[in-house]
């Protein structure tokens, strides 16, 4: 079955009638480097480990255009895990979502580097049919980042 073209368009509009949607923002990108590099800064002189593309890609490129930064990338890595293990080795600074950082094995052997502005947040989206909010997981799921909305620290 093809869903290219002009049938695909309307397959996937079709398939979101009737959905239930919400969303949620993500805490902020962090930029970080090696713990044992003791006190780092963000700067020009910073080689930079990066996703090779994606969203913290995208809220770092922002970021170091509002910084007028333009930093040596050191390498362009395909996950986020790899990316902190190249960190963690010296190979340089990087730029992470915070929850891949809090729950990475590398944590203890990086430390976050302060930014000001922050790096960035993501809007995080997501999508059910009605009928699967029935379900204990789901539903749970859903109540968390609807009560996740409405505290005032999330600013919505």
């Amino acid at each position: 079955m093809s869903t290219g073209g002009r049938s695909g368009a309307r397959l996937a509009s079709a398939s979101c009638t009737g959905f239930f949607r919400n969303a949620s923002t993500s805490p902020p990108s962090v930029a970080v480097s090696p713990s044992k590099a003791g006190k780092a800064t963000c700067s020009h002189a910073v080689p930079f480990v990066l996703p090779r593309g994606g969203l913290a890609r995208d809220a770092a490129r922002r970021w170091f255009h509002r910084q007028r930064l333009d930093p040596a990338i050191a390498a362009e890595v395909d996950g986020h895990e790899a990316l902190l293990t190249l960190v963690s080795l010296g190979v340089g600074a990087g730029v992470v979502p915070r929850l891949v950082l809090d729950t990475s094995v590398a944590k203890g052997r990086l430390a976050v580097i302060p930014t000001d502005p922050p790096i960035g947040t993501f809007v995080v989206g997501l999508c059910a049919r009605r009928t699967d909010l029935r379900r204990p997981v789901l539903s749970a799921l859903w109540a968390s980042v609807a009560a996740t909305r409405r505290s005032p620290d999330h600013g919505a």
